[in-house]
């Protein structure tokens, strides 16, 4: 971890760490506000579960409400596993909070952790304030993200998500104590936390270390963890077999029915907006770029890999955020150095388009989880700042060569 003291200045004036930090949760109070009251504005603030026109959260919401809840839910796998979110509520419950009053407050207190976590994340990477600013508005106005779960807030995935975020802050400040720390309760939240896990072993060899003690040292991080996700499952006594082979079936046969209908866009713009143009800013190094940070791509594969057993996309799929933002960053920095454009009004070009994709997104009708149309306006509108980024690309002429400046990709 940084120890040195830290200051930056933007636009003349000068931040300090402690400063930075209250930009970045000012800015998070403020997409959830938007997002609450985007909600609001049609179900009504706290809304009630029926008002949701999806079905998992009705697991969560009877496992927390204890021995007055229908048991017939509680024990549905693989949500009778997820124990860490309906005790919490259920304990909220005994200091006199309703059961959603509890949902909602746990929701929207992870849901701003994650967002000042990536904030801080992206600034341990070395991106500047703007580009920052950027990048959190955009994930804000991400639905997976943020409105979806304002939604359907009774889901572990926030939690599961902040866990996540929060395990990509502390490996890159090799912090590994707390990693085990953070590992050992995601076991209790939600078994897609274990995503996690391949990614430390690939960073540390990324980062130079050897086979054995990548080894080593991510199974320092994922013994116990993986012992509680096996003793959670062999001290619950679902009502059903999990089965796994099923969900698949299921899964991959309405991909294949809608392959020409819808699946390319949801699992692409539909699910990430403009962070879709931002990362395809510079496709011929794209695979230098997978290259060089290879842990961070093959967890982002390894995230698209789970929709193989869900019928879901934005909401699974927005646990590649921790990769996915500092790639499109990443890109947007190199475009604005390259280019020389001026960085405000390319910015704000930016986080207009995402706020248009974050407008036409449906997510009050029935299905939406799983079928979400393509809104052409969506997709006009993010090839179009493509392919006007590459003719400023054109017209740029870089000084040096074709290739153009090469940026580090953290600090």
């Amino acid at each position: 971890m940084r120890t040195s003291p830290w200051r930056k200045t933007i636009g003349g004036v000068s931040l300090s760490r402690a400063a930075d930090t209250r930009v970045g949760a000012l800015l998070a109070v403020l997409l959830l506000a938007l997002n609450v009251a985007a909600v609001s504005s049609k179900l009504g603030f706290v809304h009630k579960p029926k008002q949701v026109k999806e079905y998992d959260h009705w697991r969560y919401v009877e496992m927390a409400r204890g021995a007055e809840g229908r048991p017939a839910l509680q024990k549905e796998p693989p949500y009778c596993f997820r124990l860490a979110v309906p005790a919490l509520v259920r304990g909220l419950s005994r200091l006199g909070l309703s059961v959603n009053a509890g949902f909602f407050l746990v929701t929207n207190a992870v849901l701003f952790g994650s967002l000042l976590l990536l904030w801080l994340h992206l600034r341990d990477l070395g991106f500047a304030l703007p580009l920052r600013v950027t990048g959190l508005l955009v994930v804000g106005l991400t639905q997976g993200a943020v409105r979806w779960f304002e939604y359907q807030y009774w889901m572990t995935d926030p939690a599961a998500l902040f866990l996540v975020m929060l395990a990509f802050f502390l490996l890159e400040r090799e912090e590994r104590g707390a990693v085990l720390a953070t590992s050992v309760l995601a076991s209790f939240v939600r078994e897609t936390y274990i995503l996690v896990y391949p990614y430390a072993f690939l960073r540390d060899l990324r980062t130079g270390r050897g086979l054995r003690a990548a080894v080593v040292r991510t199974a320092a991080i994922a013994v116990l963890p993986f012992a509680a996700l096996v003793a959670i499952r062999r001290l619950i006594a679902p009502n059903q077999p999990d089965d796994f082979a099923s969900g698949i079936v299921d899964s991959m046969t309405f991909r294949w029915n809608h392959l020409l209908d819808n699946q390319p866009y949801v699992i692409t713009l539909g699910a990430f907006g403009v962070l879709v143009p931002l990362v395809l800013l510079f496709p011929a190094r794209l695979p230098g770029l997978a290259r060089r940070h290879f842990d961070r791509a093959l967890y982002v594969v390894s995230v698209y890999a789970t929709l193989v057993i869900s019928n879901n996309n934005e909401r699974p799929l927005s646990y590649a955020l921790p990769a996915l933002v500092p790639a499109a960053l990443y890109g947007l920095r190199t475009f604005l150095a390259e280019t020389r454009l001026p960085v405000v009004p390319v910015l704000g070009l930016v986080v207009a388009l995402q706020a248009l994709f974050w407008w036409g997104q449906r997510w009050a009708e029935m299905g939406m989880s799983i079928y979400q149309p393509v809104n052409w306006v969506t997709v006009v509108a993010m090839a179009a700042l493509w392919l006007v980024a590459q003719g400023a690309r054109v017209r740029a002429r870089p000084e040096r060569g074709p290739g153009g400046p090469t940026l580090p990709y953290g600090p």
